[in-house]
């Protein structure tokens, strides 16, 4: 399926709050921006780091992604030309624009329609094909009403054409999402496509402070500008360390107004290891609308470095590249999927590592995708017959600890297959069980560059997916046609579909059996 057809006509996203947020006048705009990008530095600001109580690493290297506010320009602009000033680069030619849903109500990554986005400064190009792609993954689909009257993204626009000039723009808007593993998997897909000549621009603002915003946790304390930097401090160091997961922890503890919470969430699934950030300035609302003495609202420029994406995106790493794992740590992992589904079998109840005497090391505790089989063993030991199936879930996305998802999909295996009835308490002694750790899926441009036995492999046609592990091939003796025949009658298409019109993804997989 086709999204944009070929001959269309430009759709363009007009702009919504020129006039009223920032200028639209084209030459007071640019006026206006050179002068925020004249004060800009691109280094630590001493004065911020010192208001929120933090300590800020200098850029080393390109930069590869930027948090930037999103208010009028009279508020966050100044603020704004910091983060720009910092990743501008000749090498960018696509900047994905991240930022969060204010006034329609969605779940996960909303996509435009539009194949423009104007600015007063002139239009910028969005990246057609790299909509289509991304919209065959799970999470990621149309939002064009919300895409209409999002300020978020519109904020950025007029600086990424004023800075970078006529690059192509990914305008993504995030919304609702249930948990961090969601995020990782927006951001393992968006980290797919993703190079060298790309940089990620999270929009958000950061503590909504006051009765206009519902949020007034200090109302009966001293010096609440020094709070709400503390408030600030916290959120910029779990961000400057790349910590999902303690950031996930900091919002839930503090109830913090960051209105790009999940873009930012996004953002750190996305970002390589040895990745940190800089905090180039802070500044508040309350500075600039001094007769405003009850309301504030946070701005913060970060600007991520310290390695690079990649030079091929998507690339696809051997399995034993990937999964770092002793034989030991693999054995204990099956022993962990073998205990808890046996004692969800009989017992009805999933018991913790620590219940079940199983040590989890750090290695363990790494974010990989995880398939549990579960086999019927052989009367004949001797046998080279495939060994019949009696269960298999997993998860195809690292969105969760290792040990986490062998848990999570041992019980799904021996009781939410819908292909099978649930285990029986007298069956557990005649199962195998195997896992498959995968490495995350790229996309590839042809079914030709698929290696049977080498490849797992996942087909997306028209809303239909279906997914076969790496070893499934080799054990039933199909050749590439052979197989991609039966993923195709598996993803409920017809025996041809995938001639024509399928994507493809393909990972490896480390069995541990």
């Amino acid at each position: 399926m086709q999204f944009f057809a070929k001959n269309q006509m430009d759709t363009i996203r007009r702009t919504r709050y020129a006039g009223s947020w920032y200028d639209n006048n084209p030459t007071a705009l640019s006026k206006e921006m050179d002068g925020y990008l004249g004060k800009a530095k691109t280094q630590p600001d001493s004065d911020s780091n010192e208001r929120l109580k933090v300590t800020s690493d200098p850029i080393t290297g390109d930069v590869l992604a930027v948090i930037v506010p999103h208010a009028g320009f009279m508020f966050s602009g100044q603020t704004a030309a910091f983060a720009y000033k910092a990743a501008k680069h000749e090498r960018i030619k696509r900047v994905f624009v991240l930022g969060p849903s204010h006034h329609v109500g969605m779940r996960g990554a909303g996509l435009p329609q539009a194949t423009k986005f104007a600015t007063p400064v002139g239009d910028l190009e969005v990246d057609t094909e790299q909509v289509e792609a991304l919209l065959t993954y799970p999470l990621f689909s149309t939002q064009s009403d919300a895409h209409a009257v999002e300020h978020s993204l519109e904020l950025q626009m007029p600086f990424i054409k004023h800075v970078f000039g006529d690059v192509k723009i990914v305008p993504i808007i995030i919304g609702q999402l249930d948990d961090p593993s969601e995020a990782r998997v927006i951001g393992e897909v968006l980290k797919g496509f993703v190079g060298v000549n790309d940089l990620v621009a999270v929009s958000s603002d950061f503590t909504h402070y006051g009765p206009r915003y519902q949020y007034t946790p200090f109302v009966y304390l001293e010096d609440i500008p020094g709070r709400i930097g503390k408030l600030d401090g916290e959120a910029f160091q779990h961000l400057s360390k790349v910590d999902l997961d303690g950031f996930a922890h900091f919002l839930k503890c503090t109830d913090d107004t960051i209105c790009g919470q999940f873009p930012c969430e996004v953002l750190m699934a996305m970002l390589p290891k040895g990745v940190h950030g800089t905090l180039l300035k802070y500044a508040t609302s309350a500075e600039i609308a001094t007769d405003d003495t009850q309301n504030s609202v946070s701005y913060l420029a970060v600007a991520f470095s310290g390695a690079q994406w990649p030079e091929q995106p998507g690339a696809v790493r051997p399995a034993s590249e990937v999964v770092k794992l002793s034989q030991e740590e693999r054995q204990t992992l099956l022993r962990l999927a073998r205990e808890t589904m046996e004692n969800f079998v009989r017992f009805k109840k999933v018991k913790t590592p620590e219940a079940l005497n199983i040590q989890i090391t750090d290695a363990m505790k790494e974010c990989f995708g995880v398939f549990v089989t579960l086999m019927k063993k052989s009367s004949d030991p001797n046998s080279t017959e495939p060994k019949d199936l009696r269960g298999c879930i997993g998860s195809i996305y690292p969105n969760k600890p290792l040990y986490q998802g062998v848990q999570e999909n041992a019980v799904a295996a021996c009781s939410r297959d819908y292909r099978f009835r649930p285990v029986a308490g007298e069956e557990l002694a005649d199962l195998d069980v195997e896992l498959s750790i995968l490495t995350p899926p790229r996309r590839i441009a042809s079914y030709n560059e698929i290696v049977v036995g080498r490849d797992g492999v996942i087909l997306s046609k028209n809303r239909h997916q279906a997914l076969f592990l790496p070893h499934v091939a080799t054990e039933w003796g199909w050749d590439l046609e052979q197989m991609l025949t039966q993923l195709s009658l598996k993803a409920g298409l017809g025996p041809n579909d995938w001639h024509e019109g399928a994507k493809f993804d393909v990972f490896q997989a480390e069995k541990v059996e």
